[in-house]
């Protein structure tokens, strides 16, 4: 699946912060039918200056991440990733 496949589907979303390791700060949302969707925004050294709250909401489209999946029952059914 392509980045603007999943933003397409997946880009109302509420999704909020869940953690962070190695450049990436880590969204998990969950979606109607149960299954849960996770997202990575960042990836670089610059980074550095995003703030990230637990009690803030965001939307899959205004975090623009970089890499996502949805996972159901632990089995992951969509995904993308783009370096770029």
């Amino acid at each position: 699946m392509t980045r603007e496949e999943f933003y397409e589907k997946y880009g109302s979303v509420v999704v909020r912060f869940k953690s962070y390791y190695k450049y990436t700060f880590t969204f998990e949302g969950k979606l109607t039918d149960g299954s849960i969707l996770t997202c990575g925004y960042g990836g670089s050294g610059e980074i550095y200056r995003y703030e990230v709250s637990v009690d803030k909401e965001e939307t899959v489209a205004s975090l623009s991440p970089y890499t996502g999946s949805v996972y159901n029952d632990g089995v992951e059914v969509e995904s993308f990733y783009d370096e770029s």
